[in-house]
């Protein structure tokens, strides 16, 4: 027990490090706070829907089932992608192996670290359903006794089931013991995954859009809405404990808990340590490096390492241009399947849309709006210079303008960003229609703030890029520079959008829109300007 708490203690350290002493805790803490700030309207969310369901005092047991239901599948699709980058693939590995301890220690320190990365998911969803089943005046004390255990314990089952998927697979197919291959493959199921949730929420949220509808539905069919409920066998006990004080059923939870605990230890002593030895981070320093000395120009060079270099390392391409396709190709998925589209489209096709309303000043304002979510979504831009790692001092002294080589990290970020807007505007002509040359309006206003939010992205990477790293995914993965970034671009857009709304300019809805749109274009040429001058000097400075 000691040695367990040791480890564990060391390896929160390592990975969180939230602590008041150091200044990188202070930063972890801060970041966490910025977070949860940032999850309020989540929080709202899923606690307005939970309220409206429970004063119905009809549907209580079969509402907490499927809200617990959702929270484990958001916790199992976590861990898909946590549990292998911790167990398998943290940098401590090869030193933990060589410690005089065993490995079922090794395991569970571990896997107290992946189940604190769940613990936020699980506070999304469960202190709001806790806050409106009161609120409702449906508990009583004896279900709020039983309810505050299930917030630690609702998603223990699920995340040990997915722990002992991967121990298996990972000692029966090598070929998912290296990194860079790891994080290419789950890049492209997640963006897979995404659109399965994508149609289904489609399909589902059409189905279900009359709350009266569901509730008949629910009532008539129970089976049929509560099958993804017994995906996680220990829901409906966990339920059944809070609404209905069920002792027994709370001392099945544990139960259920105690043997996939057991069934876990058990073959994480078989399977784990002998397949965990053989796991290779990385092998991208093996691969050939792409010349700088090549024919043409130097600026287009400089280019091309950069586009290269981004796209051709695993976990660069995974984490940053991969994630931020995942929301427009959901998009165009849930679009092409849901019904409406065969409902609304033919009305639209015999409305002369240009006529009604001014197109082209609304798709400005889109595209505007779109740029803001694209450019803060791939975190290209946020960890440019952190990306270089070591090597950020070559910056300085490559035989090229450093404007320049700003201005190329920006462009590279810039592009991905309007990718992502172009994406999303197929999913708007799969039901709107209107002629496609309005689109150069939709783009113009995503290419300002696409600008401007990559601009503040190397600003703020440029003045603390976060070099200390050991292989690439740490490299972009608890980057403070990318949460600092979104926060400031969305802090700018709240500046932008409030007083509209505060002020009712509704009237002067064109008037005041153009005048932003003015404002933003001012504001993303000061910051691509200044940018490189300031980083360099602070760069400059920082090195003496």
């Amino acid at each position: 027990m000691r040695d367990f708490l040791i480890l564990t203690k060391a390896l929160y350290k390592a990975n969180y490090g939230m602590d008041l002493k150091s200044k990188q805790g202070r930063k972890g803490i801060i970041a966490m706070v910025v977070l949860v700030v940032c999850l309020l309207p989540t929080f709202a969310l899923i606690f307005n829907m939970f309220l409206e369901g429970f004063r119905l005092h009809s549907f209580d047991l079969m509402i907490m089932e499927m809200g617990f239901a959702c929270l484990c599948f958001l916790m199992l699709w976590t861990a898909l992608f946590v549990f292998p980058s911790v167990f398998y693939f943290s940098n401590d590995l090869e030193h933990l192996l060589v410690l005089p301890i065993s490995g079922k220690t090794i395991v569970a320190s571990k896997f107290v670290i992946v189940y604190i990365s769940l613990m936020l998911v699980a506070c999304i969803g469960m202190l709001p359903i806790l806050v409106a089943y009161i609120m409702a005046g449906n508990a009583s004390i004896s279900s709020i006794l039983f309810y505050i255990p299930q917030i630690f314990l609702i998603g223990l089952p699920t995340t040990l089931i997915v722990c002992i998927f991967w121990m298996i697979l990972m000692r029966l197919l090598p070929f998912f013991k290296n990194k860079d291959r790891f994080n290419m493959i789950t890049g492209v199921l997640s963006i897979g995954l995404a659109i399965v949730i994508g149609l289904a929420s489609s399909q589902l949220g059409y189905n279900f859009e009359d709350p009266v509808l569901l509730i008949q539905t629910m009532a008539n069919d129970p089976e049929g809405i509560m099958r993804i409920v017994q995906i996680f066998f220990n829901v409906s006990f966990a339920a059944r404990s809070i609404v209905e004080s069920s002792m027994v059923d709370f001392l099945i939870t544990v139960l259920i808990l105690a043997i996939c605990m057991a069934v876990f230890l058990f073959l994480a002593d078989k399977l784990y340590l002998s397949s965990a030895r053989d796991a290779r981070t990385s092998v991208s320093s093996k691969k050939k490096k792409v010349s700088y000395r090549k024919q043409g120009s130097v600026w287009i060079n400089y280019a091309k390492v950069e586009l290269l270099r981004l796209t051709r390392t695993p976990a660069y391409m995974a984490n940053c241009v991969l994630s931020s396709l995942v929301m427009p190709i959901m998009f165009i998925a849930m679009m092409v399947v849901t019904p409406i589209k065969e409902d609304l489209r033919p009305v639209l096709e015999t409305v002369d849309i240009p006529s009604l309303i001014n197109l082209p000043l609304v798709l400005l304002i889109a595209g505007a709006a779109i740029g803001f979510f694209a450019g803060s979504l791939n975190g290209i831009s946020a960890t440019a210079f952190s990306r270089e790692g070591k090597n950020l001092d070559f910056v300085k002294y490559v035989p090229l303008d450093f404007t320049k080589q700003v201005l190329i990290k920006e462009s590279i970020g810039t592009l991905f960003s309007l990718l992502t807007c172009v994406l999303m505007l197929i999913s708007v002509h799969i039901v709107v229609p209107y002629p496609l040359w309005y689109d150069l309006f939709f783009v113009l206003g995503a290419f300002i703030t696409s600008v401007l939010v990559n601009a503040i992205a190397i600003f703020v990477d440029g003045l603390h890029p976060k070099t200390d790293w050991e292989d690439e995914t740490h490299a972009i993965k608890n980057n403070m520079n990318v949460i600092l970034e979104f926060v400031i671009s969305w802090a700018i857009l709240a500046i932008v959008v409030i007083p509209f709304f505060m002020f009712n300019l509704s009237a002067y809805w064109e008037v005041y829109s153009i005048a932003m749109l003015i404002l933003l274009t001012i504001l993303s040429v000061l910051f691509v300007l200044v940018t490189p001058k300031i980083i360099l000097k602070h760069l400059m400075r920082s090195s003496s």
